[in-house]
């Protein structure tokens, strides 16, 4: 999809309605900015909060992709709550 829209002299830009629907974005969506070779691309984004950023970082997700391999493989056990409690013990 191609439009064009007009920047106002504060340098707002409206996102046509058209466009708001097809990308999912409603209300106050989040949206990253990023310019490059003359360009300005905008897309949606998902605002983390910085305790949460952990669980993003590449290590983490190297680590839940191995385990989601075992998984896949069968190389995982069920325990009970049994089983729990007599490790406890």
């Amino acid at each position: 999809m191609k439009t064009h829209v007009i920047m106002n002299s504060e340098g707002r830009l409206t996102v046509p309605a058209a466009v708001r629907k097809s990308l999912g974005l409603a209300g106050q969506s989040p949206l990253e900015l990023e310019v490059a070779d003359g360009l300005m691309l905008l897309r949606p984004a998902v605002i983390i909060p910085r305790e949460d950023e952990w669980a993003y970082t590449p290590e983490h997700r190297a680590l839940l992709a191995r385990s989601q391999e075992d998984v896949r493989q069968g190389r995982v056990r069920q325990v009970s709550e049994a089983d729990l409690e007599r490790l406890g013990d």
